[in-house]
């Protein structure tokens, strides 16, 4: 859902920015200073418009799962939260790591 959103936005900031190249195309019709403004413009909009994709992706990936994990003699017990349905959320063991898998591309190595 969140990632749809995010989707949205940037589509619809895309096409934003499509329409004001194309306005200061339309509205400097010659001149070497039209291109130039043109030119930093559309450098720009990219620009931003990556910085901002940056932004979403990472609000997404902000959240913190709490994991704990205890020792009593030879049992090590680790207790964590995951998220997504308990059909997605799965572990392996490779050599001392134990790798968790959730939902929502989760992942987390705990060594």
């Amino acid at each position: 859902m969140e990632r749809g959103r995010g989707s949205l936005v940037l589509f619809v900031m895309l096409i934003l920015l499509g329409f004001l190249l194309l306005s200061m195309l339309l509205r400097v019709q010659r001149g070497l200073l039209g291109l130039i403004l043109t030119a930093i413009l559309a450098v720009l909009g990219f620009y931003w418009f990556k910085e901002i994709r940056k932004a979403l992706e990472q609000v997404g990936r902000a959240r913190e799962y709490p994991l704990e994990v205890s020792e009593e003699d030879d049992m090590i017990s680790l207790t964590a939260q995951v998220p997504g349905p308990e059909s997605e959320v799965s572990f392996e063991v490779k050599g001392n790591k134990l790798l968790l898998r959730g939902g929502m591309g989760f992942r987390r190595v705990v060594k």
